[in-house]
């Protein structure tokens, strides 16, 4: 799991994709429009498109660990940078729509990881406790480490 996380941080997808099962199964419960995506290519397309947005960029302070042999639970909140053109297209009112702003963005979240017999995951399962909630504006240059790697 740890070697999929990093992986993901860095934009790896063929190192990304080595962590998961042959036709791996994403699910995504609570506030998201999103049921997740099915299989290889679907789950490669869709690591890709994060990437593209920099949501593979990301926080995630994880309040709890749980393992047993064939699953681990991690549970968090997950926190991201936005900008105020790709929150107005998820229906944000009141911002600028402009993609040069960027806010931070957080959501509480519980990640469920299928793990094989072999050690490879099976997939996730999302469950989304709430939409990402903007927590504030961003100034330039900070929490860079967020979204895209040119985010200005």
């Amino acid at each position: 799991m740890a070697r999929h996380v990093e992986a993901e941080v860095r934009g790896d997808v063929p190192a990304l994709m080595a962590t998961l099962v042959a036709e791996p199964r994403y699910q995504v419960w609570g506030a998201s429009a999103s049921v997740g995506p099915q299989g290889y290519d679907e789950v490669a397309n869709f690591y890709r498109a994060a990437i593209e947005i920099g949501k593979n960029r990301l926080e995630f302070e994880i309040s709890r660990v749980m393992v047993d042999h064939h699953t681990v639970l991690t549970e968090g909140i997950f926190r991201h940078a936005y900008s105020g053109a790709m929150l107005t297209a998820r229906g944000h009112d009141g911002l600028q729509d402009d993609a040069s702003i960027w806010f931070l963005v957080e959501y509480q979240a519980l990640i469920v990881w299928p793990i094989s017999a072999d050690g490879l995951i099976l997939g996730e399962d999302m469950y989304a406790g709430e939409t990402p909630r903007i927590v504030r504006r961003l100034g330039a240059g900070e929490l860079d480490h967020l979204g895209p790697v040119d985010r200005a």
